[in-house]
């Protein structure tokens, strides 16, 4: 977000400058350096919108999507800081919440284990949480062991294409009958829909929530069948 922000506007400005101070292929040239790197400064504008303002409300899109009991056994794929697997022990007081990531830096800044679990202490609700090590394309979880399955701005970092869509089939794998996964994600969800519905479960939703997350965002539902 920093980079997008700082060296796409810094970029764009200089680009700017040269295109109004030269003539020709030169000016040209920086004018379209200034307008990509504008696009890149507005993404950067985005996710700060988002960071500020729209990730807590996508948070509550997510879990909303889900009708709690208050006794779910709860997998949050790639939890990062633990934002999402929070807002979920919240709704299970008398339930679990497995928080699972690889723990990779490129994305998230500070991104460690040890910093989400203090920062599920200071929510009290570390008690009823794990976080844990793992790779969402072989979930080390029996077929059936989790009431819902959760993810947020995850799946898209996964590569190659088809280990990301194996991470869906792992997903719906260890999703108890009758329980729901919804995923949250800034690309399109539609390939992870027909993921999901070749591994058995029914797609409710899959559509873009602009207006939710104020930002890209696209969230999916889906639901085992009994």
């Amino acid at each position: 977000m920093i980079g997008l922000l700082m060296g796409g506007g810094t970029v764009a400005a200089a680009g700017t400058f040269v295109a109004v101070r030269y003539s020709s292929l030169l000016s040209a040239t920086a004018t379209i350096i200034a307008v990509l790197a504008t696009i890149a400064a507005f993404f950067g504008l985005l996710m700060l919108i988002y960071w500020l303002a729209g990730k807590k409300r996508t948070r509550e899109a997510i879990l909303n999507s889900v009708s709690w009991s208050g006794f779910e056994q709860v997998l949050d794929v790639g939890t990062g800081a633990g934002f999402l697997m929070a807002g979920a022990a919240h709704r299970v007081p008398y339930g679990h919440v497995v928080g699972l990531d690889a723990w990779s830096v490129v994305d998230l800044s500070n991104n460690r284990a040890e910093v989400t679990r203090r920062n599920l202490e200071l929510e009290g609700i570390a008690d009823r949480c794990s976080v844990v090590t793992g790779d969402a394309r072989n979930l080390d979880y029996p077929d059936g062991r989790f009431d819902t399955v959760v993810s947020l701005l995850c799946l898209h970092n996964i590569e190659p294409v088809a280990d990301r869509l194996r991470a869906c089939s792992e997903i719906a794998r260890v999703l108890k009958p009758a329980g729901f996964a919804v995923i949250g994600d800034y690309v399109p969800t539609h390939a992870y829909a027909e993921a999901l519905q070749k591994a058995g479960l029914r797609v409710h939703q899959s559509r873009a929530a602009f207006g939710t997350a104020l930002s890209l965002m696209w969230i999916l539902v889906a639901e085992k069948p009994a």
